[in-house]
């Protein structure tokens, strides 16, 4: 064959790959897989990501946006009017609260027990209660009363779980000795003061109180019967059974997530649950899919090993001290949250969910039916009789019954 003949036939192999690339390999914002009205947004506040998409000249996210002030609405220099809140938070009714007599209070103090500013106050809260300034040294630093940390070449040893006749709720799982690392500085005046909130949901405090620092320690297989090599969630859980109690786990780990800064589904995460039987999800485990592309480890699957975890986020959890949706007091007189507004679309992106519509001419209702013998709706007979008649009306009503066999 001659060189020439040779040459073309490489080239025209080249091409077909570089063809097939084109069209399967998509652009590389498609990997972080994010909604198209957030994509931007977290783009630019990722430096590295924000340099990237500058020097690429197919980044969808506009140049404009990128050299805006746009925000999220939790950094250190975004003002309100450049927020992702900004065109979804309203104050249209009055309110009688003593702290938001005027219309500006009105919006920040809303802004601070349901959006993004809540998001602040969890990250400017951040302190360092254990630091190293080796590559395999620990760190542990968390908010005000332990409730968010992130953690590096940390163990947890539970040894003292006893899985098989554990109970659900459990305070006691970690025992002096059994939490730690490897710290050059170790706040432990810090720890104690922030661990004031003992409550299983509320703070991480029962599992790091007795957090201790061994200079002989490393994240190695001698030293470790488990190793997470990837970045892990450890999240404590609420009840899986109730739609309105997992959910608190559910906006609390993506309000989280905007503390760590990632978005990641590259990810491990653990079930905290202590309870013998395990964490059992499965009304609403898909919804781990907008977090994760693995399967979460049970707690109990850990019994009586000691765990190393190379890279960990503990996330806010359910039921805070005037926390996210679970012990939220809200003023009057508003609604739109702007973080409430991207948690569910970042849902609805990740779990694929599409909307058949909008329907011209029709509002759509959809009646959820407790299929329980508790908390039903009392006149939803009535409601029902009313279903065929409602569809000769401007509303389409569907009525779908919710219960544990379904």
């Amino acid at each position: 064959m001659c060189k020439r003949c040779s040459l073309h036939g490489h080239l025209s192999r080249l091409c077909f790959l570089a063809l097939i690339v084109a069209v399967l390999g998509g652009h590389w914002t498609d990997d972080l897989f994010l909604p198209p009205d957030q994509l931007p947004y977290v783009v630019r506040a990722n430096p590295e990501l924000k340099q990237r998409c500058l020097e690429d000249k197919k980044c969808p996210v506009k140049k404009d946006f990128l050299n805006s002030a746009k925000c999220w609405g939790y950094e250190a220099d975004c003002d309100f009017a450049d927020s992702y809140s900004a065109d979804k938070l309203q104050c249209p009714g009055s309110s009688n609260w003593p702290n938001a007599r005027t219309k500006q209070d009105q919006m920040t103090l809303f802004n601070r027990q349901t959006d993004f500013l809540h998001v602040q106050e969890r990250l400017f809260d951040m302190k360092p209660i254990c630091s190293s300034t080796s590559e395999d040294g620990s760190s542990l630093v968390c908010s005000d009363h332990l409730r968010y940390c992130r953690a590096k070449n940390i163990y947890f040893d539970f040894k003292s779980l006893n899985a098989a006749t554990s109970t659900r709720y459990r305070d006691n799982v970690i025992q002096p000795g059994q939490v730690g690392g490897r710290c050059d500085q170790f706040d432990s005046k810090l720890l104690k003061e922030r661990s004031d909130h003992m409550s299983y949901l509320q703070s991480w405090a029962h599992e790091l109180q007795y957090f201790e620092s061994h200079k002989g320690f490393r994240v190695s297989n001698q030293n470790c019967d488990v190793i997470f090599e990837r970045p892990t969630v450890i999240i404590k859980l609420d009840a899986a059974v109730n739609m309105y109690h997992h959910f608190c786990d559910f906006i609390n780990l993506y309000a989280s997530q905007h503390i760590n800064g990632s978005f990641s589904t590259d990810i491990d995460i653990v079930w905290w649950d202590t309870f013998s039987g395990g964490f059992v999800d499965s009304m609403f485990g898909a919804t781990w899919k907008a977090f994760t592309n693995r399967r979460p480890v049970e707690l109990i699957s850990l019994d009586g090993k000691k765990v190393c975890f190379k890279d960990a986020m503990l996330p806010l959890l359910a039921r805070q001290r005037l926390g996210l949706y679970y012990n939220m007091p809200v003023v009057d007189g508003c609604h739109g949250s702007g973080l409430f507004h991207a948690f569910c679309h970042h849902l609805l992106h990740r779990l694929g969910v599409k909307q058949k519509g909008p329907l011209k001419g029709k509002v759509r209702i959809t009646l959820l039916s407790r299929g329980t013998q508790y908390r039903r709706i009392l006149n939803e007979n009535k409601v029902s009789a009313c279903l065929p008649l409602a569809l000769l009306s401007v509303f389409a009503i569907e009525l779908h019954v919710y219960s544990l066999s379904s």
